[in-house]
C-alpha cells in the first residue's frame, strides 16, 4: 500500500464526512466542565497512555498537496500517564500520531492515528474525526472521547477493529468509511486513549 494512498483516503475520509445522528448512552469518567470561557481556536486533546512502554505524541497536518507538517513539539508520555496537546479546531487534514519520535517522514508508516479536521454543516461547526489503524499498524488499539455525550465514542480493540470503528483499508474510500463521524458541537476536548483497556 502506497504512502500517498493512505494520505488520500484520510483526507478524503475529513473532507466528506457527513452529519451525524447517532446518540448513545455513553459516560467517560473524565467529563470536561467549562469553568471559564472557551477559547474558540483551540481544544484539548488529553492523550493517555496505556500501552507497556513510553510513546512520543505529537500533531501533524496532511496538506491538499501531500505534504507533512509537524502542528505540535512531541511529547514523550509514560505508560499510565497522560498529557494534553492543544489541537487547532478550524484546520483539517490534521492527525494525532504516537510516533512523533520519528518526525514528519515517519508519519507515512501505517500506524494508529487519531484524525480529524474542521466541519461545517449549515450553521453548525464542530470536529469530523475518525480512528485509522491501516494494515500494517502495530497492534495497540485507540480509542476517542468526545468530551459531550451528544457525539460517537470510537473505540479500536489491540485484536481488531471493526468498519464502523475504524478505517483498516484504503478501500473503505467507496462511499465513505462508516468509521467517518462529525460531532457537531461547536468546539468540543477529545480523551484519546492508546492501548485501551
Amino acid at each position: 500500500m502506497h504512502a500517498s494512498t493512505i494520505a488520500a483516503v484520510s483526507f478524503a475520509a475529513l473532507i466528506h464526512a457527513v452529519p451525524h445522528a447517532h446518540s448513545h448512552s455513553h459516560r467517560h469518567a473524565a467529563a470536561h466542565a467549562a469553568v471559564k470561557p472557551r477559547d474558540t481556536t483551540t481544544f484539548d486533546l488529553t492523550v493517555h497512555n496505556n500501552c507497556s512502554s513510553s510513546k512520543t505524541f505529537g500533531l501533524y497536518q496532511v496538506t491538499p498537496a501531500f505534504e507533512m507538517i509537524e502542528m505540535s513539539s512531541p511529547i514523550s508520555i509514560e505508560p499510565g500517564s497522560s498529557s494534553c496537546i492543544q489541537a487547532p479546531f478550524s484546520e483539517i487534514g490534521m492527525r494525532l500520531s504516537g510516533t512523533a519520535d520519528q518526525g514528519c517522514d515517519g508519519q507515512w508508516a501505517a500506524q494508529t492515528l487519531f484524525e480529524f479536521g474542521y466541519s461545517a454543516y449549515e450553521e453548525l461547526t464542530g470536529t469530523a474525526y475518525d480512528l485509522s489503524v491501516m494494515q500494517g499498524s502495530v497492534p495497540e488499539g485507540i480509542a476517542a472521547f468526545p468530551g459531550t455525550e451528544l457525539c460517537e465514542s470510537k473505540v479500536c480493540s489491540a485484536s481488531g477493529c471493526s468498519l464502523a470503528e475504524a478505517w483498516t483499508s484504503a478501500q473503505q474510500e467507496g462511499g465513505g468509511s462508516p468509521a467517518d463521524t462529525v460531532c457537531y458541537q461547536g468546539v468540543q476536548s477529545f480523551d484519546i486513549v492508546w492501548c485501551p483497556q
